[in-house]
């Protein structure tokens, strides 16, 4: 509006004397004129911007303000056609406000000022006499296109505007109820785990006994099958456990003194009969820059560790598995572990979801070796909610090697 006020005294400084105003002798008329009835169309808007910002009534007075300020530049440039091209400009900044009703208020204002000078004063309008009673009609009918076409405009963007936003709507519902879902799923399987565990915790206790007493052959077998299939159910109910805890942000790091070397002898202990069975061979090489003690959660490095031999051990089939750690040389305060096999290996394509919930390589895999897809995602979460990262290298059909960085803290 300030510049709308500004342009009109330089229209009446610079135009007006080369106008028929000129002729009638009132171009320092025009000059007070354009800086007074600019000022009273400008202050007003100004104020209304400031004092009622985005309000409805702010609309219509800028909207006012608009017109009127056509209506000057046009008088000023003496009804130069030029000048006329401002009410469209005008029209057009308003459809910004996506009111329609603003629209038409304004256009029906342009079509009452010219009806009414251009009867009463068409000099002002047109910059000419003559019988231009109805030339109004014209002028009126460009307003109504115009605005036509601009509330054509507005419509279609409004119906987009409710679209995108009735869309928004349904994605924020739909998200609010799958975080409940999500919610109400995890307490589901915290619950279910703890109600199984303690039964299950009995009869891996009765199954023990039972191997311990005095049976034979085939009863003993039983009873080492009972044994095996709980503590592998056991395992999985622990893994489900603990992902709704990861999911939930409730699963805490506890960092205490432990024995670095004793850590990987248990691990070593805990595989190198399954190892055997399978034929193959298992490394443990801790190197002679790692301390015996350390700070660090040792009950989540070891369920990292025996995740990932596990895995290892599973996947392979001749040859080897190594777990080894060292500093790391990037880090002096962050360690090393990499866990080698020789084993099947993975498909590059097959890398990236890994580490994903639920995932496997490919439907065979799950059949012939089982497992739900929740060991690595799990290792995975444990290892950066301790301050870590993990990778994986691998070849199909070579092996894989999964390496992660940790930080602990020497004694």
């Amino acid at each position: 509006m300030g510049i709308q006020w500004f342009g009109a005294i330089l229209v009446a400084w610079l135009v007006s004397p080369r106008t028929w105003i000129e002729s009638s002798g009132s171009s320092i008329s025009s000059l007070l004129l354009s800086f007074v009835l600019g000022g009273l169309f400008a202050v007003p808007s100004i104020a209304a911007i400031f004092l009622a910002p985005g309000e409805r009534v702010t609309r219509y007075i800028i909207a006012t303000s608009q017109v009127l300020f056509s209506v000057l530049l046009i008088h000023l440039s003496g009804g130069r056609i030029e000048t006329h091209f401002h009410i469209f400009v005008s029209l057009a900044f308003l459809a910004f406000y996506m009111d329609m009703g603003v629209l038409w208020y304004a256009g029906t204002l342009v079509i009452i000022d010219h009806m009414l000078r251009g009867q009463f004063y068409p000099l002002s309008v047109y910059g000419q006499l003559g019988a231009y009673g109805w030339r109004w009609l014209e002028h009126g009918g460009w307003v109504l296109f115009e605005n036509f076409i601009l509330c054509m405009g507005i419509f279609r963007i409004r119906q987009e505007l409710w679209g995108m936003a009735s869309s928004k709507h349904d994605l924020i519902l739909a998200k609010e109820e799958a975080q409940r879902a999500s919610v109400m799923k995890s307490h589901f399987l915290s619950n279910m785990s703890h109600e199984i565990r303690t039964p299950l915790n009995s009869i891996i206790g009765f199954a023990d006994l039972l191997s311990e007493s005095n049976l034979e052959g085939e009863h003993r077998e039983f009873a080492s099958t009972i044994h095996r299939c709980s503590e592998s159910l056991l395992v999985l109910i622990n893994d489900i456990l603990d992902f709704s805890k990861i999911e939930n942000g409730l699963l805490q790091i506890d960092r205490h003194k432990f024995d670095v070397h004793q850590l990987h002898k248990d691990i070593h202990h805990m595989f190198n009969m399954s190892c055997r069975e399978k034929g193959l061979a298992l490394q443990i090489k801790v190197g002679e820059n790692v301390p015996n003690e350390a700070v660090g959660d040792s009950h989540r490095l070891k369920q990292i560790l025996v995740n990932l031999v596990g895995n290892a051990i599973k996947f392979t089939e001749r040859g080897s598995v190594s777990v080894s750690v060292e500093k790391d040389a990037d880090n002096e305060r962050s360690y090393k572990w990499r866990v080698t096999d020789t084993g099947i290996g993975i498909a590059p394509e097959n890398q990236k979801k890994l580490f994903k919930s639920f995932s496997q390589e490919h439907a065979s895999t799950s059949r012939k070796y089982g497992g739900t897809g929740l060991g690595l995602v799990i290792s995975k979460n444990l290892i950066e909610l301790m301050g870590g990262n993990i990778a994986v290298d691998s070849k199909e059909g070579e092996g894989t090697t999964f390496s992660f960085t940790l930080k602990l803290d020497e004694l």
